[in-house]
């Protein structure tokens, strides 16, 4: 368990604290994301850096999610490897203008620092929003059923395209009532 007391961080002012493990997270995935179908343990290595009041996070993130394809839902194996950096600080630290507008600073809450939700949150972040089985991508098949059938949107855009030069039966047809009524006008 990614969980250090804020007392064994101080420790650590001079050197960083390395640390490495391996989380099953599969079942609070799933708890928090019912996409998720299964999950491989995930390596997490990093380092923790005390800097004055506060604790820089550097984790590196190794595993793989089964996530349903997007288009048909078949299982899909999606494996995962990333960083990410996080600022832990005091909340009574009176110095935190040290650092920048673009650095996201979380509060240490309580008397530890607990990384796990952290790295389950980013996890989660780097599921695409398109995914896709590696037949579904050479292929390029879209799903269909009774009388629909899923188009890409080149296609859509082709038919829009189709639509908007081809004349319209509708107008066609009035076109030529008023040609008939102007006909029996004279």
């Amino acid at each position: 368990m990614l969980k250090w007391t804020v007392q064994s961080l101080l420790k650590h002012r001079d050197h960083p604290l390395m640390f490495k493990e391996t989380l099953m997270l599969k079942e609070s995935l799933q708890k928090r994301e019912a996409d998720v179908l299964d999950a491989t343990p995930f390596v997490v290595d990093g380092e923790l850096t005390v800097d004055q009041r506060a604790v820089i996070a550097r984790v590196h993130v190794v595993g793989t999610l089964t996530v349903p394809s997007t288009r048909s839902l078949d299982p899909v194996a999606l494996p995962m490897d990333f960083e990410f950096t996080e600022i832990y600080v005091d909340p009574e630290d009176e110095q935190l203008g040290r650092f920048t507008d673009e650095d996201i600073l979380f509060p240490i809450e309580g008397e530890a620092l607990e990384l796990q939700v952290a790295v389950e949150d980013h996890i989660l972040l780097h599921i695409p929003s398109h995914i896709l089985t590696p037949e579904e991508e050479q292929d390029d098949v879209m799903p269909a059923g009774q009388s629909w059938s899923v188009i890409s949107e080149e296609a859509y855009a082709k038919q829009q395209a189709e639509e908007e030069t081809a004349p319209n039966p509708e107008f066609a047809k009035l076109k030529q009532l008023l040609e008939e009524q102007n006909n029996d006008a004279d």
